[in-house]
């Protein structure tokens, strides 16, 4: 009886979770079907309605950019105002080959007019003053008063066609241009005819996408699939009128057309007033829409019919190992004949679980220890590639299989300066913040974090493809752990990344670039996140890049040298022109220069407020500039010579401390060959900038004082030693004695012989 419960109880539960999902996923399909293929299908006849106002207004400014090249012409400008006759024969001819150049196959140009107003004569492809044309003259004079200087109109309007008509222009589109272009009184006009055939070509045809026309600002069709349809005017259709009532420009909205509903797409266009329409009736919408219902329906009962004899023949199955389990248990353990199986086997095996726990507590804190040791051999290459996945797996990383790159983080402590903490307790602080990163870092995605040559390294790994990706959470990860640093211990750690990689035998190398990152901490500064191919990028990436132009001209910046500088930056924009790559990479390689010359501001510690920032970035800036003159104006305006103003008024600030280290090197070096270049190569300044600034700071040159310097070491020397002049001279760097006794002379009154007898032992 206890049995026939259990598997009924089974039953139930898996007939009731298969078929509840099956009826609610057939339902909701069912009800949302119809909105979504509604969406799905005005979106794309919104996008078939749009690639055709492209097509035929890319065509429409293509003519009309022709148009206005034909008018620029000399024969063009030198005709119209003059009277034309059989004498000018050549003339026309050379006019009529001008007009039948612009019309190509591609655009088709049905005809063009050339038409001179003040004398009064008209050029076609039919020859001058076309008679097959009657009244065209007269008919197209009445567009001078336009305030455009070109307009493109419909050749069915009444103002064309009047009650006599042109055959010509039915049912085709006309721009008509004046001559002078902005002239509230034309001498001339062009007119560039071209077929309903042609606009018809360029509206796509596609029959998904019904019905596809374009109306005039007179609501009549210019171009139409069905050409029985052109020149009908549709001011009076519903949805016409509908569409003039919308403010949007582009809109779709429901309407009836000859009793059917029908959903309408339309685009108003601002280049022409033209009307872009398309026209779906909604009764194939319904049709898909009743297909999906019923395929819903039909596959809803047949996953439910499936679902309830798998219910009842998996049930059966299941429930067997149970059965037989619960027999072998309860044979010998019949204390609870009433109980449920399943709880006669938790009662079974609880004991063993729970010696099964302490077994794996035991097993646990021994494996951590191992696992250290493991990723202490991976670091140092100790350890065998092809046995760390199966050693991992045995330990419990079987997670690690899933990697498919990975990077090793090197954390560590920038300094123990204070009263807080000591040398003694660096130990201390580094198991701690190996503590940090295993709460911070998922479990899922690191190895336990180890102490290695007073940093703490983690193996990090994602099974991600995307490089970009991962490299971000790992920086996200190393800010985290700065922040948690600096928040429990109040100490300041940087952080150095290796590149990633994927065979474990390269963790070696990860664990070695990851010291190497962080040697550059020397230069970026303290709490730093220093990923190895940023500090030391690979040497592909300078064939594209001139670092060397880069260099100069933040050196000719540093030098604080404006003509230097000036021609650094020409030379610079000069090699990024002549590079053979396409625009992208030349704006990649702008932003560059411009981080660079932006970075060397922060590294100065001048904030970039001091470029005078507006509302929008120096990106924005740059990105519209086109020119190389203009990109070079604008880095010198607005960075190079700004750069200099705020680097001079920062280093004011540092030239008494200059001199200082300045008169340092010549008390601790006075007797080598000191030069002013080497004490500008020891403090990275330019030699003229340290001859300039200890100059103003103590009112004498860089030599004036030295050689001083020295003197009064030799009259020191000459008090106190027994060295000779000669053992003195060449101390202090004299090319002879007779030099040395020539400037003391000079300087003394006296030469050092004398000097010493008069001055021993004072």
């Amino acid at each position: 009886m206890r049995t026939s419960s259990y598997l009924l109880k089974l039953v139930l539960l898996t007939l009731m979770v298969g078929t509840f999902p099956v009826l609610t996923l057939g339902w909701y399909s069912y009800h949302y079907s119809s909105q979504s293929v509604l969406e799905q299908l005005e979106e794309g006849n919104s996008q078939v309605l749009r690639q055709s106002q492209l097509r035929v207004e890319q065509t429409l400014k293509m003519i009309d950019y022709s148009t206005s090249q034909v008018l620029s012409l000399p024969i063009i400008t030198r005709s119209i105002p003059a009277s034309l006759g059989i004498e000018d024969a050549e003339t026309i001819r050379e006019i009529y080959n001008v007009l039948a150049s612009i019309q190509t196959f591609e655009l088709g140009i049905k005809d063009v007019y050339l038409f001179s107003m003040e004398k009064d004569w008209l050029i076609s492809n039919s020859g001058m003053d076309a008679y097959n044309q009657p009244g065209l003259k007269n008919k197209i004079r009445d567009y001078a008063g336009i305030s455009q200087g070109s307009v493109w109109v419909s050749g069915n309007s009444a103002k064309l066609q009047g009650s006599d008509g042109l055959v010509e222009l039915k049912h085709a589109v006309m721009s008509i241009k004046k001559w002078p272009i902005n002239s509230t009184r034309p001498r001339g006009m062009v007119c560039v005819v071209v077929s309903a055939q042609q606009l018809k070509q360029l509206i796509d045809n596609d029959p998904r996408a019904g019905q596809i026309f374009i109306l005039d600002d007179d609501n009549r069709v210019i171009a139409h699939s069905d050409e029985a349809r052109l020149g009908l005017n549709l001011s009076d259709a519903s949805y016409v009128q509908a569409m003039r009532g919308q403010n949007s420009a582009v809109g779709v909205l429901n309407a009836k057309e000859e009793g059917e509903e029908v959903s309408i797409s339309y685009r108003k266009s601002a280049y022409n007033g033209w009307t872009y329409v398309s026209v779906v009736p909604t009764s194939a919408i319904t049709r898909q829409v009743m297909a999906i219902g019923w395929t819903s329906l039909l596959v809803s009962t047949g996953v439910l019919i499936a679902t309830v004899l798998a219910a009842l023949i998996g049930s059966r199955k299941m429930y067997r190992p149970v059965r037989h389990i619960s027999r072998v248990l309860l044979d010998d353990k019949a204390s609870h004949p009433k109980k449920d199986e399943l709880l006669a086997i938790s009662d079974r095996i609880q004991s063993l679980m729970t010696d099964q726990t302490k077994l794996q507590v035991e097993l646990k804190g021994q494996q951590k220890q191992l696992v250290e040791l493991l990723v202490r051999k991976l670091m140092l290459g100790e350890a065998k590639t092809a046995d760390i996945p199966d050693s991992l797996q045995y330990y419990g990383y079987e997670y690690t299989r899933q990697w498919v790159v990975m990077r090793v983080l090197r954390v560590q402590i920038d300094g123990l300066e204070g009263d807080r903490y000591t040398e003694k307790d660096r130990d201390l602080l580094l198991f701690a913040i190996g503590n940090i990163v295993s709460e911070l870092a998922p479990d899922d995605r690191r190895l336990p974090p180890v102490v290695m040559q007073e940093s703490v390294v983690v193996l990090v790994g994602t099974n991600s493809q995307s490089e970009e990706g991962f490299k971000e959470a790992v920086f996200e990860l190393a800010t985290e752990v700065q922040l948690a640093v600096k928040r429990y211990l109040q100490l300041s750690a940087s952080i150095g990344i290796s590149r990633s990689f994927q065979d474990w035998g390269e963790a070696g190398r990860g664990y070695a670039e990851g010291e190497h990152a962080l040697k550059y901490r020397s230069r970026l500064g303290e709490e730093a996140v220093l990923f190895i191919e940023d500090v030391q990028p690979d040497k592909g990436s300078e064939i594209v890049y001139p670092k060397e132009l880069g260099e100069q001209l933040i050196q000719a910046i540093k030098s604080l040298d404006p003509e230097r500088a000036g021609l650094a930056l020409t030379s610079m924009m000069k090699a990024l022109s002549r590079q053979d790559y396409d625009h992208n990479d030349y704006q990649l390689s702008l932003i560059r220069l411009l981080i660079d010359l932006l970075r060397l501001l922060q590294d100065s510690g001048i904030p970039l407020h001091g470029l005078g920032l507006g509302e929008g970035s120096l990106f924005e800036e740059l990105m519209p500039l086109h020119t190389s003159r203009e990109i070079e104006a604008w880095f010198g305006e607005r960075i190079v010579q700004p750069s200099i103003r705020l680097l001079e008024e920062r280093r004011e600030t540092q030239f008494r401390t200059i001199s200082q280290e300045v008169k340092r090197l010549i008390e601790d070096a006075f007797d080598t060959d000191l030069t002013l270049e080497k004490c500008a190569a020891r403090l990275n300044y330019h030699p003229q900038y340290i001859s300039r600034v200890f100059r103003q700071e103590t009112g004498i040159n860089f030599a004036d004082y030295l050689a001083q310097y020295r003197l009064e070491v030799a009259k020191r020397w000459l008090r106190e030693t027994g060295l000779t002049i000669t053992e003195i001279a060449e101390k202090l760097k004299y090319n002879n004695p007779a030099n040395f006794i020539r400037y003391f002379r000079k300087m003394e009154g006296t030469t050092p012989g004398q000097y010493r007898e008069h001055n021993r032992g004072i």
